[in-house]
């Protein structure tokens, strides 16, 4: 096993389309995990959700997430993020974002769900990378 370099990481988190998964806080302090589309977007990560759904209320609440992203094929491979989430409700460009995202993993069907999940997410989540730490060749 090998650590990721910052350049490694950008490259490991902006190829592929890994589905990521996002621990958000509870009120109760334990973790929520979900699985989130996104995409890098300088210093950020990008993703868009529903406000009223459980990952939106947190974050309304506690900004702080954790997002893993792996290669579950061998030899493996993960990259491990804290962030900071800012959060904008219903703005402007939510469309571009939804396209931008839909477009990296379903390049087929983007022209259908770019708009679709505009009309279901209302919020765009920025999150700014605070730590991050990835490991390849997990298996090796």
């Amino acid at each position: 096993m090998r650590s990721l370099s910052d350049m490694e990481i950008r490259q490991f988190l902006e190829e592929d389309a890994h589905t990521a998964k996002m621990a958000t806080v509870a009120p109760d302090g334990h973790p929520h995990v979900v699985p989130v589309w996104y995409i890098v977007d300088g210093d950020e990560l990008i993703v868009t959700i529903m406000s009223t759904s459980a990952k939106g209320r947190h974050l309304a609440r506690d900004p702080r997430v954790a997002i893993t992203v792996d290669d579950e094929r061998p030899p493996c491979a993960f990259v491990t993020l804290r962030g900071i989430a800012t959060l904008e409700h219903r703005p402007a460009d939510l469309l571009l974002w939804t396209t931008r995202i839909a477009r990296r993993y379903v390049p087929d069907d983007v022209a259908r769900l770019g708009p679709r999940n505009a009309e279901i997410d209302d919020m765009i989540v920025r999150i700014r990378i605070t730590r991050a730490i990835g490991y390849a060749e997990v298996t090796a």
